[in-house]
């Protein structure tokens, strides 16, 4: 079971904590102590308003403030994990994380992390960090250990027909990866190994077919996403 873990990023000069994929008594949880602390403004957004400034939490799981939120949030976390997970279809779970497109025999997939294919992609290669959060590292590795052939990755190592790229002043390559490599390289968030891949800023992974995934491989890969996940596939 994959373990929540507190991840706190400042990235131009802005801070993010990543959270578990929020359901409605989660939010609930954090609407609560929020007002111990300011006014709260409840939309698509939570924010806690405060003399310190703003702090905005989406359902998605991040938090993100001009300032460090961790005094704020953190104390809310036991009471967000000891919280029932909400059952609900396995597609709703699914759009939490990706969009799926059909196209003859296979589906397009556009993975939606919380920061990895945001505007800051950029930033977080520049600096050499990966902010891929343990429940999407599970679902991408997945992913690409069922395509075929090879996954157009970014790469912090050079392979056969690898295009140089740089961030910052850090170089990268756009490669042609084994689908297995990219799996086992694939960067998460907390660790850097010697060799690390990346999503594309884009998102948006090789065609896998059809017939890689059915509805029952849906609701096994996503209902073994542990505290990260707050939702019961069905």
């Amino acid at each position: 079971m994959l373990r929540f873990k507190v991840h706190l990023l400042q990235l131009g000069g802005k801070h993010y904590l990543l959270l578990p994929k929020l359901n409605s008594n989660q939010v609930g949880v954090l609407e609560r102590r929020f007002s111990e602390i300011g006014k709260v403004r409840r939309g698509a957004i939570l924010a806690l308003i405060s003399k310190r400034g703003v702090i905005r939490v989406s359902e998605a799981g991040l938090c993100w403030s001009s300032f460090d939120p961790s005094d704020a949030v953190l104390p809310a976390v036991p009471d967000i994990l000891t919280c029932p997970k909400e059952r609900v279809p396995v597609e709703t779970v699914r759009d939490k994380y990706l969009r799926t497109s059909k196209l003859k025999q296979t589906m397009t997939i556009r993975v939606m992390p919380r920061l990895e294919s945001s505007s800051l992609w950029r930033e977080l290669r520049g600096s050499g960090l990966s902010a891929l959060a343990p429940d999407e590292h599970a679902i991408v590795s997945s992913l690409l250990r069922r395509t075929r052939g090879k996954s157009e990755m970014v790469t912090d190592f050079f392979v056969s027909d690898s295009m140089p790229l740089v961030y910052g002043r850090r170089r990268y390559f756009e490669s042609p990866l084994d689908s297995n490599e990219a799996a086992l390289t694939l960067g998460v968030i907390g660790e850097h190994r010697q060799r690390n891949s990346y999503i594309p800023n884009d998102g948006e992974l090789r065609p896998i077919p059809m017939s890689a995934f059915s509805r029952r491989d849906w609701i096994d890969l996503l209902a073994h996403l542990g505290e990260w996940c707050s939702f019961v596939p069905f």
